[in-house]
């Protein structure tokens, strides 16, 4: 029940924004534009053990984060991501609404395992970007470092936060 009624608001919440008209001036607005925060490494080892490419991440996992991800973000570092942390595993899709940059989103299950790979998600599209199959962590990337790095689907990630 809790879950359905989380989604349920999480789409009444995005039906609302998207209804809401923005004036091109609120895009570029300072209280839009916010710097990568790191908040940990996250890295990609092949099915056998392999190494194969490590990102400082910045970790998004409360609602009003995951809402925004990298909304109106217009640069981000080659070496950076942003790993999204959801409360159960479900079909958590994206879309590409007031986002600037073209990424790979990497969809990711409850064991660590990356089931999904969407390369190259044009920005400002509102189509939903959605897994084949249920996922509890979403990374984003630049677009093409899935290719650059040779990510594909059963590698497996890891993920170490900083201490305060």
């Amino acid at each position: 029940m809790k879950k359905s009624l989380f989604i349920f608001i999480l789409i009444c919440t995005a039906l609302l924004l998207g209804a809401c008209k923005k004036d091109s001036s609120s895009k570029d607005s300072p209280e839009n534009k916010y710097p990568f925060r790191k908040d940990g490494t996250l890295q990609f080892h092949s099915p056998a053990g392999e190494l194969k490419a490590e990102f400082d991440i910045e970790i998004v996992q409360k609602e009003a984060e995951l809402l925004r991800g990298l909304k109106f973000r217009d640069k981000m570092l080659a070496n950076q991501g942003m790993l999204f942390i959801f409360e159960y595993v479900d079909y958590n899709s994206f879309w590409m609404q007031d986002t600037y940059l073209s990424l790979d989103m990497v969809f990711i299950d409850q064991d660590y395992k990356v089931i999904h790979i969407a390369r190259d998600t044009p920005p400002f599209s509102e189509e939903l970007i959605s897994p084949p199959s249920p996922n509890k962590y979403v990374l984003e990337l630049l677009a093409g470092s899935a290719d650059k790095y040779n990510l594909k689907e059963k590698d497996i990630v890891s993920w170490q936060t900083l201490k305060d």
